[in-house]
């Protein structure tokens, strides 16, 4: 009797499991021709399925369209601190640099590094951070509420480190 009834139940299972599977695949189906003894039981519509918002990519995860006003694929963050202008000294060694802002809102900085001037244009960050950039010269500004770095992208080298406004 056991055999039997777990015999019956594995079949009823698999029927069940076949009749889902047949559905699905003929919903998804949009060619398909509909039973006509079925539709001429009942005239109701079919349900309409909405793929529309499954197929959207979300703008953040569409690498061919950052959103605006961004650079590198993340919104721009200003800074909360104010820009460190004017005389700095850099670390142990107390090497002078001085940093002058030209034009307005931060667009850019003129420094003066071993005797020799270089502009250096802002660039947009994710961090909140100053960031500023001289492609021609290769040098690269970023300033920090504890201190200023000065880098060398030519030579991947640090310049300048710990730098902070002399008193």
């Amino acid at each position: 009797m056991k055999r039997k009834f777990s015999l019956l139940s594995g079949l009823v299972g698999l029927s069940c499991v076949l009749s889902l599977s047949a559905h699905a695949q003929g919903a998804t189906d949009k060619t398909a021709q509909p039973d006509p003894a079925v539709s001429a039981k009942t005239a109701a519509p079919a349900p309409t399925v909405v793929a529309a918002a499954a197929t959207t990519t979300p703008a953040l995860l569409n690498p061919a369209a950052p959103p605006a006003g961004t650079e590198n694929g993340y919104p721009d963050v200003n800074p909360v601190f104010a820009l460190k202008a004017g005389h700095l000294v850099c670390g142990s060694r107390r090497i002078p640099m001085d940093v002058k802002v030209e034009g307005t809102n931060d667009g850019a900085v003129l420094i003066t590094w071993n005797k020799k001037h270089y502009v250096l244009k802002r660039k947009p960050t994710s961090t909140g951070a100053y960031h500023f950039d001289d492609v021609k010269a290769g040098f690269v500004l970023i300033q920090i509420p504890t201190k200023s770095m000065l880098f060398d992208k030519k030579n991947m080298t640090r310049l300048a480190d710990d730098c902070v406004p002399s008193p």
